[in-house]
């Protein structure tokens, strides 16, 4: 029972001779628990004093019961046994002497062999009678006539177990002028060049070549002095300000005429 539930309870019985609501003690403001410091050296002091060294040397744990409890280690029940010394052990008199139940006896047997079970045939097939005096379908027969391999086996094939002949027809045909020229070879373009090699001369013209003074003037580096420290890139220029846009842009420019709303008065 909390203190709160104390000091109700001394309330109502003080008072039993009036009627005191629910409201009434819910209305009652809220009591300062008992383990609060009110005057605390900072704001980061803590509200219990911490656990003290003892005597021993051993720290004072403050625990509640319930916590005791849990940390004490697990006990061993006293019918636990330990492991037997040895696998062979004496049997006692009563249990060679004892009789076992129908259960035990029925679970001691061993599993017998199914009914359908058969055991695994002999090596040797017996072929019924009836099927020695048989006579096959011609389709059977059929089926049974090993394939042809001659021409699998052809010195005219053109891979290794596939033969493609050629038909007399094919053997005897003359190609179009048409065949023959999209038979021909792709000639190269005529000006076309091979790669050159890794090494090759330069020519004295390439030698003696001078420089125009603007490539001078872009494959010279840029220098600092060149450099505007005070470029501001939002500046408009005059020649900007002063433009006048044609008539092609202005007409791009306007809104479309759907979208466009008239003001309120």
């Amino acid at each position: 029972m909390s203190v709160m539930q104390m000091n109700d309870m001394d309330i109502l019985s003080q008072k039993s001779g009036d009627a005191i609501s629910r409201i009434d003690i819910l209305s009652r403001p809220k009591r300062i628990p008992v383990y609060i410091l009110e005057d605390r050296r900072s704001v980061y002091w803590v509200d219990f004093v911490p656990p003290r060294p003892t005597p021993n040397g051993v720290t004072e744990i403050v625990a509640s019961e319930r916590v005791l409890e849990l940390a004490r280690h697990k006990t061993v029940p006293d019918l636990f046994h330990g492991d037997r010394p040895s696998p062979i052990w004496p049997v006692r008199r009563s249990t060679l002497n004892a009789t076992p139940s129908s259960r035990i006896d029925g679970l001691s047997l061993y599993k017998k062999v199914h009914a359908r079970h058969r055991m695994e045939r002999s090596p040797f097939t017996q072929v019924n009678p009836n099927a020695k005096r048989t006579t096959a379908s011609p389709r059977l027969k059929q089926l049974a006539t090993p394939k042809v391999r001659s021409d699998k086996f052809d010195i005219r094939e053109t891979e290794w177990g596939q033969y493609f002949p050629v038909l007399d027809t094919a053997k005897r045909a003359t190609a179009t002028p048409r065949v023959e020229t999209l038979s021909e070879t792709k000639a190269y373009h005529p000006n076309f060049k091979d790669e050159r090699p890794v090494q090759w001369p330069l020519t004295d013209a390439a030698l003696k070549a001078i420089a125009s003074l603007r490539l001078q003037q872009m494959a010279r580096p840029r220098s600092r002095t060149m450099i505007k420290d005070d470029y501001d890139p939002y500046r408009v220029s005059l020649g900007a300000r002063r433009a006048r846009p044609t008539p092609r842009i202005e007409e791009i420019s306007l809104p479309i005429a759907r979208k466009i709303r008239q003001k309120k008065s």
